[in-house]
């Protein structure tokens, strides 16, 4: 039976939830765009869960006390990952270690991928799913099923770059594009499961 834990997590559960993460995406397209190897890929996703598991929302799917699958939220009202705010979180060390082995056109990348899909990002109050992944089948469902269900006070708003597998996935869930853009040569989707947008 899979179940879902919405709670702040130790440091059992940042590693496994970082090596669930770093199995999903490997072979995301973006991903693959910006990191060098997966050791930095690694070490990214390990700041952001980090910084939401302080600042944001972690859900986990759980089967037979393993996680199989996570979703990342910045909901409404919260500051986005930035070096100011993780700083202002006390995530020195962890920002630095992401430095120390990040090699500088992937912090580039990195930095250009963030000015893209911020400049598109949606302007209506929202809740923001910064980023979901799962080794199990049924666990992606399973987690957007209980977030939608939790957030319903406004929209949520995603960006999806790996269209072909997940299209319809999300448009299954409520959620429609309202825009495509390229980011370092890889189509993304911005989605929205508000009712009143339309694609762009």
């Amino acid at each position: 039976m899979m179940t879902i834990i919405d709670q702040k997590q130790n440091r059992d559960g940042v590693n496994q939830i970082t090596d669930v993460l770093t199995q999903a995406f490997k072979e995301e397209p973006l991903y693959q765009a910006i990191f060098e190897n997966e050791r930095e890929l690694r070490r990214y996703l390990k700041l952001m869960i980090d910084y939401y598991n302080k600042n944001g929302e972690v859900h986990t799917a759980v089967v037979d006390e393993k996680i199989v699958g996570v979703s990342i939220w910045n909901f409404k009202g919260m500051p986005f990952f930035s070096l100011r705010s993780a700083l202002t979180s006390g995530m020195f060390g962890e920002i630095l270690k992401f430095l120390m082995i990040t090699q500088i056109k992937s912090l580039i990348k990195l930095e250009n991928e963030g000015l893209i899909t911020e400049r598109y990002h949606y302007n209506r109050e929202h809740h923001y799913l910064f980023m979901i992944g799962s080794v199990m089948k049924g666990a992606g469902q399973t987690l957007m099923e209980y977030a939608i269900d939790k957030f319903r006070d406004c929209p949520i708003y995603l960006e999806n770059s790996n269209i072909k597998n997940n299209r319809i996935f999300y448009e299954r869930l409520g959620f429609h594009p309202i825009k495509t853009i390229e980011v370092l040569g890889v189509s993304m989707d911005l989605l929205t499961n508000s009712k009143g947008e339309q694609l762009l």
